[in-house]
């Protein structure tokens, strides 16, 4: 199952997320790299782990360098993601998603 995002996420005091969500991968598959984007109107954020490990994935964005345009607001956005794994046979795989996310404030 690929990767995705949490169906929720929290907007911080800057306006900006915490993307997070379960990683997908299969008994076998290591995870080499995975980059995020989430778009609202006119904010957005973008985000990128090497080698994540374990069930489940964070980011933490600086505010300054990975978020453009306005504030993130309470409400839908879209959430899209790249992960790029290896399988138990050395061959490289790359998935996509794009989820509906629901931001919410603190």
């Amino acid at each position: 199952m690929p990767g995705s995002f949490d169906s929720s996420l929290e907007i911080d005091g800057h306006g900006c997320l915490t993307p997070k969500g379960p990683l997908g991968l299969a008994t076998g598959e290591t995870a080499l790299r995975l980059d995020i984007w989430i778009f609202q109107d006119r904010a957005a954020c973008v985000g990128l782990l090497r080698n994540p490990t374990g069930a489940t994935w964070t980011m933490t964005p600086d505010p300054h360098e990975d978020h453009f345009g306005d504030p993130f607001q309470p409400g839908a956005a879209i959430g899209m993601g790249l992960l790029v794994k290896r399988n138990s046979a050395g061959q490289a795989i790359v998935e996509q998603w794009n989820r509906p996310i629901i931001l919410v404030g603190k």
